[in-house]
């Protein structure tokens, strides 16, 4: 049995030639065909799918907003723990990285200034003299003691909704 794609003569390798000629627009227009079938499969659960998210980020931003207050989550949040539930779903606050804040009116140099004049330099770096802010959040000090040097720890929360039946992750 001969091969149908073996080239023996010019001639052939011209006839070849001609029919990958043919075949490469009409290889495009199925590509075309094939792209404009699946945009159009594509469009109907790409609208559904942003109907949803935008109902989804407007109830988020709601929930958010009224379980902001610090007597709304006392009264929702499991005692003892930092999560509550509904019927369907697991809620809470997840904390965020610490960070340290300024207090209203202080500047870098001002903590900066006082930690030298307590000879606190385990806090500060050697260049300019600046916060090590890992030293300071790691040293364990009280809210009270990061405000004598004009400082606080802040941590953003993040809210979530977490389904019940939600594979663990």
């Amino acid at each position: 049995m001969k091969a149908k794609n073996t080239i023996k003569t010019d001639a052939a390798f011209r006839r070849m030639v001609d029919e990958v000629a043919q075949l490469m627009p009409a290889m495009a227009a199925k590509k075309a065909e094939l792209e404009a079938r699946l945009q159009a499969v594509r469009e109907e659960p790409e609208a559904e799918l942003a109907a949803m998210k935008a109902d989804y980020d407007a109830k988020m931003a709601a929930l958010k907003n009224y379980f902001a207050s610090a007597k709304v989550q006392a009264r929702l949040l499991t005692p003892g723990k930092k999560y509550g539930e509904s019927t369907a779903a697991t809620f809470g606050v997840r904390a965020g990285k610490p960070k340290l804040a300024y207090l209203e009116g202080k500047t870098e140099a001002d903590i900066v200034a006082a930690l030298q004049e307590e000879e606190r330099t385990e806090w500060l770096r050697d260049r300019a003299p600046e916060l090590n802010k890992a030293a300071i959040l790691g040293a364990g000090l009280s809210a009270a003691e990061l405000q004598d040097y004009g400082l606080a720890i802040v941590a953003e929360g993040t809210f979530y909704v977490k389904p019940k039946d939600a594979p663990k992750e």
